[in-house]
């Protein structure tokens, strides 16, 4: 699937806090594209039929970009209680780029984050209560990412964020598995926050993989897109 490539690319994250944009004319992208999942939350051993790739049901979210940047939220759904999740948003800065490349493949992915103005910014995270479902807002304003240039691993911007009309968002729901009395401040700040263990599909695999379950285990399980 197109848009798991870019798991292959979210060893090397910005990691950051970003201020609200200050008012100015709003668009909003389309999406979530749906939402998808990148790993089962029954694993193999379940029987919900949810494989890698299927929609997030009840799942939603919004995109608006304005001149000085954007305000991006997603509304996901089937989380685990008291697990704790990051939210990372993957952006190209101008995605006609990524089809101008001629790679023949539609939209944008990881390959073409060089190539389009792109880089990965932290959204912000969480502690998931016991309906299992959470709200995760990111806000970013243009030159975000700029202190962070060169290829990764880390950091890894291609370019600042730059706000405009060609933005497209990819965001990743990252499961840090349960909390850890001791360790929850990074387990929802940093992408490795809490983690020793992967667990989840590596890029381009396909299949029933279980999300993150036991202490120490961390691995993307959710994807929204905006374009």
């Amino acid at each position: 699937m197109r848009r798991t490539l870019i798991l292959a690319m979210t060893v090397g994250l910005i990691l950051g806090v970003f201020a609200a944009p200050s008012a100015a004319e709003t668009g909003t992208l389309d999406g979530p594209d749906p939402a998808i999942w990148l790993s089962d939350p029954e694993g193999d051993a379940g029987d919900n039929g949810i494989e890698q790739g299927d929609p997030v049901v009840g799942s939603s979210g919004t995109a608006r970009v304005n001149d000085n940047g954007a305000t991006i939220t997603v509304n996901a759904t089937g989380l685990e209680p008291g697990h704790a999740y990051t939210m990372w948003v993957v952006y190209f800065s101008d995605s006609t780029l990524c089809d101008d490349r001629g790679s023949g493949v539609a939209g944008c992915n990881g390959e073409d984050l060089s190539f389009a103005g792109g880089g990965v910014l932290f959204g912000n995270g969480q502690v998931v209560g016991g309906s299992g479902t959470a709200t995760f807002t990111a806000r970013m304003n243009s030159g975000d990412g700029a202190d962070a240039l060169g290829p990764p691993p880390p950091p890894f911007a291609f370019a600042p964020y730059e706000a405009g009309d060609n933005n497209e968002f990819h965001v990743v729901i990252r499961s840090h598995g349960p909390k850890i009395s001791g360790e929850v401040g990074e387990q929802i700040h940093d992408f490795g926050g809490g983690c020793t263990t992967a667990v989840g599909p590596a890029p381009e695999q396909q299949g029933d993989f279980p999300v993150p379950a036991a202490p120490g285990e961390c691995g993307d399980v959710q994807l929204y897109v905006f374009s």
